[in-house]
């Protein structure tokens, strides 16, 4: 059975932008190499406040993947916003994806009503996995593991 988990965290790096950006692309990368191998998709947000992420899989996978995440001294104050049962992925083409603050996040920041950009307090489980796609499919400036079909 095909399980989808979304959560968002307070974002604990708090490092320079640059220094932040470099962490949150070794993550990535790393990520989509690992979740490729378990057999999970998804997309991750983040900004200065917030990681926000959705991850798709076996359920088993997929837990033990959260349980390691909601260690991470990365985050903080885990909200989970969806655990549930899907009939069909919505990241299936993407192992990680992370999409990041340019013109086209603020168009679907607009689109979505998020005048102060990515802020998934504002959001609940439907609109919080379509914003996380639509960032992960939409974003040309995206670091991505896109799986090869």
């Amino acid at each position: 059975m095909l399980f989808r988990l979304a959560y968002y965290s307070t974002n604990l790096i708090r490092r320079s932008t640059d220094a932040r950006h470099s962490e949150l692309r070794k993550l990535v990368l790393s990520a989509g190499a690992n979740n490729r191998e378990r057999g999970i998709t998804g997309g991750l947000m983040f900004n200065r406040e917030y990681f926000g992420q959705v991850l798709e899989g076996e359920r088993s996978a997929v837990s033990t993947l959260f349980c390691q995440i909601a260690k991470d001294p990365r985050h903080r104050s885990i909200v989970l916003v969806e655990a549930s049962s899907v009939e069909n992925r919505l990241f299936e083409h993407w192992s990680m994806g992370l999409a990041e603050r340019t013109e086209t996040a603020e168009k679907i920041n607009r689109s979505f009503k998020l005048a102060y950009g990515f802020d998934p307090t504002q959001m609940n489980a439907e609109t919080f996995s379509k914003y996380v796609f639509q960032m992960v499919n939409l974003e040309e400036q995206l670091i991505s593991i896109k799986i090869q079909t």
